[in-house]
């Protein structure tokens, strides 16, 4: 059987996908987080929301730092708890917050890395076009590295959200969309997943297990690629090459900014393509220069917009 909080909090990540329609891997940070808060008191025999104390706040975030999590994962836990808890309030589960007093460690802004051109060249490269698999993250890289798109995003792209005609990307986070250009190289790398991958993965699929027809990257069993899943293909071709600075989701991402802005791009077409909606997200990257056209800029700023002659 539940205890109240666990049903509390079972009732909170449906409010986040009912009413705050949150992106579903946020939901899944905040439970994670959360779930591990709630275990941590269960263990201490604290079963309701009015049971828990600033000290017990205290302990937990001491715990996590003997478990040896860095400051931004702590930081995030208590924005998770924080939010958690104006909810139990706001629905009169509970009648006091004890997160209002806890202080964690600021993180400290880390120092971006990102992959130099040949870098990228190598990664983008890596998987084999003699396979399904290959060809299929082939596309995938060439299009996170082509676009700038979010991790999430890219894996939630549908067939339909994508024009190779015009040479277009529909991205969508927390119902916000922004449209945005591919280059040639990414569209040779999807069009050829379409015609000769995406298929066959989805015959390889047994019969008991339901296929996703609208994913555009499939796996192996014909449904929507995981999260885990790309990391897993990711690191594993990252591996394969000397020299290779230790990857993370984000940063083909970052190295998308920082190369159009190196090349010329104005910070503020590289903030519509990001999808940033503050200016200041994406002046970590460069200075604000002069703005042209977004077309013009990603066409002549990133390295793999056209084809090699």
């Amino acid at each position: 059987m539940k205890t109240t909080l666990e049903r509390q909090m079972a009732q909170y990540m449906q409010y986040l996908t009912d009413e705050r329609q949150i992106s579903p891997h946020t939901k899944d940070a905040y439970e994670r987080d959360i779930q591990s808060f709630v275990r941590h008191l269960s263990a201490e025999g604290i079963e309701q929301a009015n049971e828990v104390l600033p000290v017990h706040l205290f302990h937990y975030v001491n715990w996590l730092r003997r478990q040896g999590r860095a400051a931004s994962t702590i930081t995030r836990h208590k924005a998770a708890l924080r939010a958690f808890y104006r909810y139990l309030i706001r629905e009169g589960e509970a009648s006091k917050d004890p997160t209002m007093d806890l202080e964690v460690p600021k993180s400290n802004p880390k120092q971006l890395t990102v992959l130099t051109v040949e870098q990228v060249g190598r990664l983008l490269e890596a998987p084999s076009l003699h396979t399904l698999q290959g060809i299929r993250d082939r596309a995938m890289l060439e299009t996170l590295y082509g676009t700038g798109a979010r991790v999430s995003e890219l894996l939630d792209l549908n067939i339909t959200d994508v024009n190779l005609q015009l040479g277009f990307v529909r991205c969508v986070m927390n119902r916000k969309e922004r449209i945005v250009p591919l280059g040639e190289v990414a569209i040779e790398a999807i069009r050829l997943y379409l015609e000769k991958s995406r298929e066959g993965l989805q015959s390889q699929s047994s019969g008991d297990q339901k296929q996703d027809g609208q994913a555009l990257f499939l796996n192996r069993h014909g449904q929507r690629m995981t999260r885990q899943g790309f990391w897993k293909r990711l690191r594993t071709y990252a591996a394969q090459i000397p020299d290779m600075p230790e990857l993370t989701l984000q940063m083909l991402r970052q190295t998308f900014a920082v190369h159009l802005l190196n090349n010329g791009a104005d910070i503020r077409v590289v903030q519509e393509l990001l999808g940033h909606a503050d200016a200041a997200t994406t002046q970590r990257y460069a200075s604000i220069p002069e703005k042209p056209n977004m077309k013009e800029v990603y066409s002549s700023a990133h390295p793999r917009a056209k084809k090699n002659k």
